[in-house]
């Protein structure tokens, strides 16, 4: 039971981690749009996002710029 517990948190804190990632790349790249006046897919590769969570970053970005509106 205690090596389950142990599996269970590990990956929650993966989840945890992956999703903070997300949140401090959405702020940045929405943060570089606005001051360089570039498009998102030129400031995910300017800012080198990691391809894993890529997709998801950029879902997050229009989420986040179809609230501010």
């Amino acid at each position: 039971m205690c090596d389950l517990s142990k599996g269970v948190r590990e990956k929650g804190r993966a989840e945890g981690l992956t999703e903070g990632q997300i949140q401090m790349a959405s702020s940045i790249v929405i943060n570089l749009m606005k001051t360089t006046n570039k498009s998102m897919g030129e400031v995910l590769d300017m800012a080198d996002i990691d391809k894993a969570i890529r997709p998801e970053v950029e879902k997050a970005v229009k989420a986040l710029i179809q609230s501010d509106r």
